[in-house]
């Protein structure tokens, strides 16, 4: 199976430079910066781009096609939060999406990590019956999907009536659904409706825990063979050990979870069973899991908080133990984007051939 490495977009308010979660952007999220990160992510390798979601980011439908026209073959991972939108106007979004850009999307689902954020958007669900919303949600989308005609549903959540839309995707069946839930009600959504069951980035015998689970459950659904599995990381990589360790904590150094409340909300009032594993890490008496495996990111962000850390030699071993654990993508970022991912396409992607990367 080949692998998938896909990059990020930085469209969040702190922007992108070498400081995360800086409280002025060094490098502000414009769509000419974020546009030359996306055209070094192309050259380097990457086939993917994950545009992020949340009231601390740029829309990422609308920076998605923004930037697509300013790119030639990458796909955008475009990220959405079901219960903000209609799932019938998400589907012909995505149709739209996808047939414009020639086949270039696919789809992050996120079903919220915090009830302080969704009710920014004035979403007051709680963590379980979001994660109802978001099956009813993909059952009607997956249904207009199959274009069986007019699509009528009743649920809890959704009352639709003959729905049809203009437009098929190019991408055959669908564009590919990734899909994050590490909690029960979580996995049981993402086993049945996901493409890829995405994951942050653990200890190894903890992600093969968590692939025989996930391929069990989707046993249940005839899936167990279809579903893909992918960890979202950063990544630091120098030279020597040294200088990547001294770059990696320089990231870090003068920042402050609290320059970003959202970041500051979705970590110490999380919800998320994802972010707790992330916090737990990041709470040891070492931020050093392994060798390679750094948490010091935790401690001024939320979301994906590990970090590899080192030099190529280092971070492609540790990928490839990952990629033999279950993994077949890595949704990968590091500070500054436009650079560190034109290292890792020089210095980490050759060595990596005997994964099979994914090419446009």
């Amino acid at each position: 199976m080949p692998t998938e490495y896909a990059w990020f977009l930085p469209t969040g308010q702190y922007g992108d430079g070498h400081q995360i979660n800086s409280r002025v952007a060094e490098r502000p999220p414009t769509v000419e910066y974020l546009s030359e990160v996306a055209r070094v992510a192309e050259r380097a390798g990457f086939v993917n781009l994950l545009t992020p979601t949340g009231t601390h980011c740029l829309d990422a439908w609308m920076m998605g096609a923004a930037i697509a026209g300013r790119t030639e073959r990458i796909k955008f991972c475009v990220a959405f939060r079901p219960g903000l939108i209609s799932p019938v106007l998400t589907a012909q979004q995505a149709n739209t999406f996808d047939s414009m850009t020639g086949g270039r999307l696919t789809l992050n689902v996120v079903t919220g990590s915090t009830q302080i954020d969704q009710k920014r958007y004035g979403d007051h669900l709680d963590h379980d019956a979001r994660y109802a919303r978001t099956e009813e949600f993909l059952e009607v989308v997956t249904a207009l999907w199959r274009g069986e005609g007019p699509v009528t549903f009743k649920g809890d959540y959704y009352d639709i009536e003959n729905a049809s839309i203009f437009a098929s995707p190019l991408t055959k069946p669908h564009p590919p659904v990734y899909f994050g839930g590490s909690s029960k009600v979580g996995r049981c959504v993402g086993a049945k409706y996901a493409d890829v069951h995405m994951m942050w980035a653990v200890e190894l015998d903890r992600v093969v825990e968590d692939v025989a689970d996930m391929r069990c459950l989707a046993s249940k659904f005839g899936r167990e063979d279809v579903l893909r599995f992918g960890l979202r990381m950063h990544v630091v990589c120098r030279e020597t050990k040294a200088e990547a360790r001294r770059v990696a904590e320089g990231l870090i150094d003068g920042s402050d979870i609290g320059h970003i409340q959202v970041w500051s909300d979705m970590r110490n009032k999380t919800e998320s069973e994802g972010q707790r594993r992330m916090n737990e890490m990041g709470s040891r008496d070492s931020l050093w899991i392994t060798d390679t495996l750094w948490m010091g990111v935790n401690s001024v962000r939320a979301g994906a908080g590990a970090t590899l850390v080192g030099t190529p030699d280092m971070i492609a071993e540790a990928l490839r133990d990952y990629a033999e654990a279950g993994a077949s993508t890595f949704i990968l970022s590091g500070w500054p984007h436009r650079e560190e991912a034109e290292i890792f396409g020089k210095e980490v992607m050759p060595l990596l051939k005997d994964t099979e990367p994914a090419i446009l």
